[in-house]
């Protein structure tokens, strides 16, 4: 049976506690010498991982055959799961200190959630509440009605939640023309999973402008973002490729609309540090059969043509 979670101070000492994934393991004692402050952390990040999809000559410097040259694989690098494993990654392309720059060639090649996973993983173990959101992002598009699919930390702060993105660099904020603070800016700059489905149930956002086309678009990738933000904010900060149950795009089953409801209404209490919400969706995620991960689930290894 799910522990009850009473009070909001219960919430945030669950969000301060390492899950499976953020954890960094006998690593730990990589961040001991780490600073406090968001923005150097950020930073700090930035100079461990680098963006599959932004690798190129004329962004990091170095493109990705020259990484695969020098005997990188890429998928399996991007398929890391665990903080953990993603710090054992950096470390055996550069065993220096975090703090320390590394040049592009030598940052583990990672994606949005990597960014943010190891943003919290750093802030929980300095003991701030922080958690993995992912949903869209209009910010990363400046052009356009187009939302992009973005993985983003939530950190708690001066009683309140704020939001990080430890993925935009100088070089990534220029590009996009973004002119505000991505080390602390307001939760209504980004569309979390359950925000997402209701904005497009309500036809704010049309289909179109979301998702994956021609198939993982609308209301389907909604829901996909729903889940993946669902599992987690309850433990499971999986990776972009891993999915099952309701969070699979083309699986649909009956009494699906009747659970995605109960999802949009946990997470936003959720939201709103509720700790009656919080303990229904520990129970919803561990015990639904279309939201429990399934026994024996393996992470298959991401695969794409540029790998």
């Amino acid at each position: 049976m799910t522990q009850e979670i009473q009070t909001t101070s219960e919430v945030l000492d669950y969000y301060g506690r390492q899950s499976t994934y953020s954890t960094a393991g006998v690593l730990a004692p990589l961040y001991d010498d780490l600073p406090d402050d968001v923005p150097t952390l950020c930073r700090v990040v930035q100079n461990a991982i680098l963006h599959m999809y932004w690798i190129g000559e004329q962004t990091y410097g170095v493109t990705h055959d020259q990484l695969k040259a020098a005997g990188r694989k890429l998928c399996v690098e991007f398929s890391c799961e665990s903080a953990e494993e993603r710090l054992r990654n950096v470390l055996d392309l550069d065993d220096r200190p975090l703090i320390e720059p590394r040049d592009s060639m030598h940052r583990s090649v990672g994606c949005c959630r990597d960014f943010a996973l190891m943003l919290v993983s750093i802030l929980r173990h300095k003991g701030v509440p922080a958690r993995v959101r992912t949903g869209v992002a209009p910010y990363l598009i400046p052009d356009g009605d187009r939302a992009d699919d973005h993985y983003v930390t939530e950190y708690w702060d001066a009683e309140a939640w704020w939001m990080a993105d430890a993925q935009v660099d100088d070089l990534q904020r220029k590009a996009m023309r973004i002119d505000f603070d991505t080390s602390r800016f307001s939760l209504d700059r980004f569309l979390t999973g359950w925000q997402l489905v209701e904005a497009l149930r309500r036809g704010q956002i049309a289909p179109n402008n979301v998702g994956f086309p021609p198939i993982n678009v609308g209301l389907t990738y909604g829901r996909s973002k729903l889940f993946a933000d669902f599992v987690g904010v309850t433990g499971h900060e999986m990776p972009v490729h891993a999915w099952w149950g309701i969070g699979e795009p083309k699986s649909i089953e009956p009494g699906d609309e009747t659970l995605i409801d109960r999802m949009i209404e946990t997470l936003r209490g959720i939201d709103a540090n509720d700790p009656a919400a919080l303990t229904d969706a520990i129970e919803l995620a561990s015990t639904h059969p279309r939201l429990r991960m399934p026994d024996g689930y393996k992470t298959p290894t991401y695969t794409s043509p540029i790998c």
